[in-house]
């Protein structure tokens, strides 16, 4: 691909290698690294977005058969805790079966097909509330009312199982009993996270929120720093995106994608117009705004550093970090403070890197309509020191027509996701009214390729099953 053109910088915004290369702090070698795979190139019609047939292809050959980001460990954080994870029209419950130990059982009674699990709660059975048929939390028979009108029903008649797989704090599911192991699956994000242990931080804020747009709009609305000039046109003048660095990396096994966004610098849209120094000063009062009161008290004086620019945005939040929570963020570097360094494992699984927006995504269907999805996203911090890690706090939900700027929780951030959640039913409605000679995705070769990539993803797993 040596005519691809790998983004867009100008003086005041260069490109993030360059960034990289003037940090103030020892780079980890994953930042330094290049994706070695580029998605080939193919035609994507829009019905892929709304066809239920297609959809149907999906829960077939990806759902039933893939790796999925489910939930966290500290969501079920007690023996019995219990959770339940819905993908379509299917479910699981996500279960501590014992105290270092999970499972996922399919979500349905034995006897009659009742859900088993419709929230969050604990236990130390698992019950059906329609006639009280119970299992053990290994999902071994227990007890059956009535015993004696179910002579076909023998003490083996157990709850069928999901595999489960754990990193990062983070659990996953396979339903297919013959896949391959979660490490597989996880290609270079295991070495990419290795210092960045997702083990050690929590949830602080989660939310699931309801899209009238296929769980694949929702995804791609998040795989690129395109749309941040429209979308996002109040925050160019501290955000880059033209010089966003996108990596697919593949290690024989899985592709895994990457982007890198830098902040505290201007888009590079807007030409030289804004300085580096006065886009560093403008994410600096925004790192702020959106920690509150206190943050924006403990700025610095811009007037009195010199060319205040990305390491003294950098080193101002080291600072907060380490007064606030505890955490010494030290021997980070200064991408890793201020950047968007957001990773993809499809079909559903977005963990960020770093502290400059420590979120984690998840993209699913929402019942049997391709037309809607839901898109849960977290937001993480450091375990303290010396502490365990704290249960997760109840999941606050939207639905279609609620905004994220309700949940004052979310601070800024509330505002940005609302910005990105109002494109999203009027490119799904747009999908289905286009021309039939021109329904079809045109994407850019550098800076869509990760969506290029997760229509790759599912076509090579329809296929490969044909």
């Amino acid at each position: 691909m040596g005519d691809l053109i790998e983004g867009f910088g100008t003086k005041e915004s260069p490109l993030v290698e360059d960034l990289l290369a003037a940090d103030s702090h020892p780079l980890p070698d994953i930042l330094k690294a290049d994706g070695n795979y580029h998605p080939k190139e193919k035609t994507v019609p829009f019905s892929v977005y709304y066809d239920p047939d297609y959809a149907a292809l999906e829960k077939e050959h990806v759902w039933k058969k893939c790796w999925q980001y489910a939930c966290r460990e500290e969501d079920v954080p007690k023996v019995g805790d219990r959770f339940p994870y819905n993908v379509g029209d299917m479910s699981f419950i996500i279960i501590r079966s014992a105290e270092d130990k999970f499972r996922a059982f399919y979500n349905s009674c034995l006897h009659r097909g009742t859900e088993l699990c419709s929230a969050a709660h604990g236990g130390d059975e698992i019950r059906c509330p329609f006639h009280g048929w119970r299992w053990h939390l290994d999902g071994q028979l227990k007890e059956v009312p009535g015993r004696w009108d179910f002579p076909q029903v023998n003490d083996d008649y157990r709850l069928p199982e999901a595999q489960v797989g754990r990193w990062g704090g983070c659990l996953f599911i396979n339903p297919d009993p013959d896949a391959g192991p979660l490490d597989d699956a996880l290609g270079v994000l295991k070495d990419h996270f290795a210092h960045f242990d997702l083990a050690n931080r929590f949830t602080l804020v989660w939310t699931a929120k309801k899209m009238r747009a296929n769980w694949k709009n929702v995804w791609a609305a998040f795989l690129e720093s395109y749309h941040v000039a429209e979308t996002h046109f109040d925050a160019v003048d501290f955000n880059g995106d033209a010089n966003t660095k996108y990596d697919l990396f593949d290690d024989g096994k899985a592709i895994i994608s990457r982007l890198i966004t830098p902040s505290a610098v201007p888009s590079p849209t807007l030409g030289d117009t804004v300085t580096a120094g006065e886009a560093a000063i403008n994410a600096a009062r925004s790192f702020a705004n959106a920690l509150g009161p206190e943050a924006e008290a403990t700025l610095p004086d811009f007037d009195s550093i010199p060319d205040f620019g990305r390491k003294d945005v950098a080193a101002w939040r080291r600072g907060f970090m380490q007064a606030a929570l505890g955490a010494d963020r030290s021997g980070l570097s200064d991408a890793e403070m201020l950047d968007s360094i957001q990773y993809g494992m499809f079909p559903n699984f977005g963990p960020w890197l770093g502290e400059g927006l420590p979120l984690m995504y998840q993209f699913v269907p929402y019942g049997s309509d391709p037309n809607e999805s839901l898109f849960t996203v977290r937001l993480m911090a450091p375990v303290p020191a010396g502490a365990p890690r704290p249960p997760a706090p109840p999941m606050t939900r939207l639905g279609f027509d609620e905004f994220f700027q309700s949940l004052p929780e979310w601070g800024r951030i509330a505002y940005i996701f609302d910005q990105d959640m109002s494109n999203l039913p009027i490119i799904q409605k747009g999908m289905r009214s286009a021309a039939g000679e021109r329904a079809q995705l045109t994407l850019g070769r550098y800076q869509e390729q990760r969506v290029a990539l997760l229509h790759e993803y599912i076509e090579e797993r329809i296929r490969g099953a044909a």
